[in-house]
Formats: structure tokens, C-alpha cells, sequence
């Protein structure tokens, strides 16, 4: 592991631990044994490891596509894509957390996500057009109600933990079992089996 990534690594768990307003580039090169000015050769700011660590959380949610769209869609890879987003909100948890501060504080972290938002939406679009063709969505759903499930879907995934944090405070499975039903609620009545 680099230099980099040690930096990456260990803000990453004090930022979820500790938040991003309690934690200084002094407080993460402390935790590594690095002085300051080493951090700083790496990343001259604090707003530098955000926007990295947004980077990483970006990339992996590219991954994440990626292997929904190669996989055999049906309603696993559905169920794998909702817990595989969980996860990856669970990682990243400071950024979810604290969503609309750091878009307020580091503007282009808030021009990044609304360009994600733009790429996501028409992947998500294209895979409930996968869905229905599979049998698996209704076929008669409007395409603005597509777009508004798509939509559903970003405030849920993106804003769920925020909610959480602040009402039930579920760890762990519970966690999983709450943010999987929020997921199955958008879905539901779009399920063909549903169709009455």
C-alpha cells in the first residue's frame, strides 16, 4: 500500500468514525505515523481526501453497473445490486452523511455527483427497459414514471443513511434488512407479478 493510500485508508475511518468537521489532515497523518508535511506533499488539502474519496466511491459504483448489466438480469442481480449499493453507502458513510454540506463546501464534488446523477439515470433507465423486456417490470409503465422511479431510487440510495442516522439508528443487518425494504418498496408495484 502507497503512501496514498495509507492517507485514503485511514481519513476514510476517521472521517465515518468521527465526522468531517472534527478531523484534520494533522489528525489523519497522526493516525499513520506521517508528518503533516508528508500528507500535505500527497494532498495539499483536506478538500483534496474528499474529493479523492468521492473519486473512489464514483469508480466503484461504475463497477457496480458494470457487473449488473453483465450478469444474467432477474430480480437476483436486483437484489445484488441493492446490497452491493448498501455497502458501498455503509463505506463511504461520511459522504451520504453529510451529502449537502460537502456539495456546498466543495463545488466540484457537487458538479461530479450531477454529472453521476445524468450517467446513472440513463443506465438505470436502460435497465428497467431490460426489466420489462425480461418480463420481470410491467410493460405498460409510462416514461415518466420510469424516470420518476429513477429518481425515487437516487434519493433513497444516496439519502437513506442520513435518514437513518437520524430516526431508527440501525447497525448491521438491520441496517441492510431496512435500507433492502426501502429499495423493494420503490420496486414493487412496477413487479409484472404485481400487475393486477
Amino acid at each position: 500500500m502507497n503512501a496514498k493510500e495509507k492517507i485514503l485508508n485511514a481519513a476514510l475511518l476517521l472521517y465515518n468514525e468521527q465526522g468531517i468537521r472534527n478531523i484534520t489532515t494533522r489528525h489523519i497523518a497522526a493516525s499513520i505515523g506521517m508528518s503533516g508535511g508528508n500528507l500535505h506533499y500527497h494532498f495539499k488539502h483536506t478538500e483534496d481526501i474528499i474529493k479523492a474519496l468521492f473519486n473512489e466511491l464514483a469508480l466503484a459504483y461504475d463497477g457496480l453497473m458494470i457487473d449488473v448489466h453483465s450478469a444474467l438480469l432477474d430480480l437476483d442481480a436486483m437484489a445484488f445490486l441493492t446490497e452491493t449499493s448498501f455497502k458501498l453507502v455503509n463505506k463511504y458513510r461520511f459522504i451520504f452523511i453529510n451529502f449537502v454540506e460537502i456539495g456546498k463546501w466543495i463545488p466540484e464534488i457537487r458538479e461530479a455527483y450531477d454529472q453521476l446523477t445524468r450517467k446513472r439515470e440513463q443506465q438505470f433507465l436502460n435497465l428497467f427497459d431490460d426489466l420489462i423486456a425480461k418480463g420481470i417490470f410491467r410493460d405498460d409503465i409510462p416514461s415518466s414514471n420510469k424516470q420518476g422511479l429513477v429518481k425515487q431510487f437516487f434519493i433513497t440510495n444516496d439519502f437513506w443513511l442520513s435518514h437513518n442516522e437520524l430516526t431508527d439508528q440501525y447497525q448491521d443487518e438491520k441496517a441492510l434488512k431496512a435500507y433492502r425494504n426501502a429499495i423493494d418498496v420503490l420496486l414493487w408495484p412496477y413487479l409484472k407479478h404485481h400487475q393486477t
